[in-house]
Order: C-alpha cells, then structure tokens, then sequence
C-alpha cells in the first residue's frame, strides 16, 4: 500500500457516511495492520510480520514495548469487533461495549446521539481515534514517518 497522504484522511474518504458497520471495521482494521507492519518492519527487520495474525502483531509490540498501553487495547478492541464480524450473522454492539481506552487506564463511554446508527458512529470514532494514536506515536515517540514506503519494500 502506497500511502502519500495522512492515513486519517484516507479512512475517512473510505469509510464513507452510508458505510455500514462490517465495510467500516475492516477498513480501520486493514488500514491499521498497515502501520502496525510499518512500526514492526521499522523497529524489528523486514521479516517480523512474515505469518503473524494480527493479534500476533500486538502481541511483538506490546513485548517490545512499541505501543502505549491504551493503544494496544483500543487495537484489541477493534480485532475483536473484527472477529466478531467475521464469525457471526448477526453483530450489535453494546452501550457498554462503545468505550474507548485513554492513558492512564482511563476509560471514555462514548454516547451517540438516538437517530445516528449508534453502532456505526462508534465504529467510526474507534478506527479514527485508533488511526489517529499510531500515526501520531510513530512520528513523536518512534521517528517512523507513517507517510514513506517501507525501506523493506
């Protein structure tokens, strides 16, 4: 994947309005595992993603201590509606369930409001906020630009 503009603003040009909640998650979700390989080709060689799950790929960050904690359970988070999506006909979420993970083991209930496809706004907000993290760890804590081609490729 060549991306030459921020990636926020390519999942919010793909996850369009009308997008419903499986087309919104895999797309966070592709577009997530993209930067995750980036920081994991980066930071431990061009092989350390070669057969790795997604749920291997947090586990090599988390061990390497490569992502804020928050980070990595918003990213299982997100897997996990994944998961859901993949292996069930028929997937709601929650009220409960639509929290998102702020440092400091902070945890944020989002609210939508009665009307919106609550489900979908949520999902939207997770990949976003998700999106937004690991773009911004790589540039100020990693020194990876999340914009370049792999150095690998």
């Amino acid at each position: 994947m060549n991306i030459f503009e921020d990636i926020t603003t390519h999942f919010v040009l793909r996850a369009g309005r009308f997008d419903d909640e499986a087309a919104i998650t895999l797309k966070g979700h592709l577009l997530s595992e993209y930067l995750l390989d980036r920081i994991l080709e980066s930071k431990l060689g061009p092989n350390s993603t070669k057969n790795a799950s997604y749920s291997g790929k947090l586990y090599l960050l988390e061990k390497h201590h490569l992502l804020p904690e928050e980070l990595l359970l918003n990213l299982r988070l997100l897997n996990s509606f994944r998961n859901r999506l993949a292996h069930e006909l028929d997937v709601s979420i929650g009220k409960d369930e639509m929290i998102f993970h702020k440092p400091n083991r902070e945890i944020l209930m989002v609210k939508v409001k009665k009307g919106m496809y609550p489900q979908r706004y949520y999902l939207r907000s997770l990949c976003l906020g998700i999106l937004t993290g690991l773009r911004n760890h790589m540039l100020l804590f990693l020194n990876i630009d999340p914009k370049k081609e792999s150095i690998f490729a």
